[in-house]
């Protein structure tokens, strides 16, 4: 059996991207000889030649998953939107309920820099990618480095540790409805439109735009 199933794997390269940057408050799980660790942290993302080549973060230098994060096997798992489907709201009730949801997971090797230039770069970067975002809710221009002084950012330094993973696979999933007749897909993407959730309404949006392509 090969998994993910072949019709819920997603292979464009930009809607890849496309999630990783809209939803870059990701899961990080790290191995060591005591088990797994694993952190919430948004991620940079750097692209080349249309493929993801490269996340970069930081975590708080006091976090235990720093001591061993240096050459370390690393996954980074994206989550985008995801919702609950109930088997009434297909023409028939037959199959049972399921989840519908997008997320990439992003494996490679973390690599700890110390630089400032790149520190620098890392916390820069994040920040535009925020900025941007929130930018609807503060009439003050968007935060960059260029507000903080150089005593700052050298006093800050050494509380982060900062670092990239070079990847070596990645893998994106798409479960939106594919493997269901266009009727059931129809249907589940009508009553999550009319959810009170975001998240499902946001799934039901993208089942929509599948089957209207």
């Amino acid at each position: 059996m090969v998994y993910p199933p072949r019709p819920h794997r997603e292979r464009d390269p930009a809607k890849i991207e496309g999630l990783i940057r809209a939803f870059p408050f990701a899961h990080f799980f790290t191995g060591k000889k005591a088990g797994l660790c694993v952190t919430r942290i948004p991620f940079a993302l750097d692209v080349e030649a249309g493929e993801v080549r490269r996340l970069r973060a930081h975590m708080n230098a006091a976090n235990p998953q720093c001591r061993s994060l240096d050459a370390a096997e690393a996954l980074v798992a994206f989550s985008g939107p995801d919702s609950y489907v109930s088997p009434n709201w297909r023409t028939a009730a037959d199959r049972g309920a399921t989840w519908d949801y997008t997320a990439v997971h992003v494996w490679g090797r973390a690599r700890v820099r110390t630089d400032r230039a790149f520190f620098e770069r890392l916390i820069g970067d994040l920040a535009a990618a925020a900025e941007a975002r929130f930018r609807a809710v503060s009439q003050k221009p968007d935060w960059s480095m260029k507000n903080v002084t150089d005593e700052y950012v050298e006093r800050l330094r050494p509380q982060l540790c900062a670092f990239e993973v070079e990847v070596s696979r990645v893998e994106a999933i798409s479960k939106l409805h594919q493997d269901f007749p266009e009727a059931d897909a129809r249907g589940v993407a009508d009553h999550l439109a009319r959810s009170a959730d975001e998240k499902s309404r946001a799934v039901g949006a993208l089942i929509a735009q599948r089957i209207e392509k």
